[in-house]
């Protein structure tokens, strides 16, 4: 591509195409000296442009330690700093895929390895807050395929907002503690691995008039076995803090902002 670009005059147009591509495929300064050679008011505007444009790029993680199960495979990731917004790509392979979870404002995302679906292999966990005030934290979990002998991205355990994973318990939990109505609205949902299929086990909500929890009958659907008005008095009715789950914090490596 940097030959196709050379053939053409060298315009502003032209350099700044050539400044994308030296953001996305981080080619070393020395790249630049070969452009526009003839034009050394050009040269300076590509370099300027090539800094402009690399400012966003983050960094790269490498991960090869796991909270829980084994490595079979370290990760390998590099984020991109967009303004405000930070997003990630996962290397497979020889290709680089884009993650869906992202943080915006003051937010970084971080990465783990960890046993996510409890059958002792160590899977990639991308977790980050999308709000300011930290009260939605995305997911994106990629389960080792053993047989493929990668990482494959799960849109399961993904789609869960606030994702923790109790270990010794062998459950995951998510929901939103607070969803409105003066921090009265909530909803907690525990959900368990069944021949390899996640599935809600139990929940419990509360809008603003009527506090609910259901429970998994016999023909795996939620049903309703409790059902009352919302009396703030009740401390059955109020959020769970859950204690026994994976500390991600603690285990993550974080995707620092430039200025961090």
């Amino acid at each position: 591509m940097y030959t196709a670009l050379l053939r053409i005059e060298c315009t502003i147009e032209t350099v700044w195409r050539i400044a994308q591509i030296l953001r996305y495929d981080h080619s070393p300064p020395d790249a630049i000296g070969v452009l526009c050679p003839k034009n050394n008011a050009m040269k300076l505007i590509v370099l300027l442009l090539s800094l402009l444009s690399t400012s966003a790029y983050g960094g790269t993680l490498h991960l090869d330690k796991a909270a829980t199960g084994k490595v079979r495979q370290a990760a390998d990731i590099r984020y991109v700093n967009h303004d405000e917004k930070q997003t990630y790509q996962l290397k497979i392979g020889k290709q680089w895929m884009t993650g869906s979870c992202s943080t915006s404002g003051t937010g970084n995302l971080h990465a783990l390895l960890a046993d996510m679906n409890f059958d002792g292999h160590a899977d990639l966990w991308v977790t980050g807050y999308t709000d300011s005030q930290g009260r939605i934290r995305c997911s994106d979990v990629w389960l080792w395929d053993a047989q493929a002998k990668q990482y494959s991205f799960n849109k399961a355990l993904s789609a869960i907002p606030n994702l923790d994973i109790d270990i010794a318990g062998q459950r995951i939990e998510g929901g939103i503690a607070n969803c409105g109505c003066a921090t009265q609205c909530f909803y907690e949902d525990s959900y368990a691995w069944r021949a390899n299929t996640l599935i809600a086990i139990a929940r419990r909500a509360q809008d603003c008039e009527r506090y609910r929890e259901y429970r998994l009958n016999d023909k795996n659907a939620l049903v309703i076995v409790k059902d009352e008005k919302i009396d703030s008095g009740n401390p059955g009715q109020q959020a769970i803090e859950h204690t026994k789950v994976v500390d991600w914090q603690r285990h993550a490596q974080t995707m620092r902002k430039s200025w961090e």
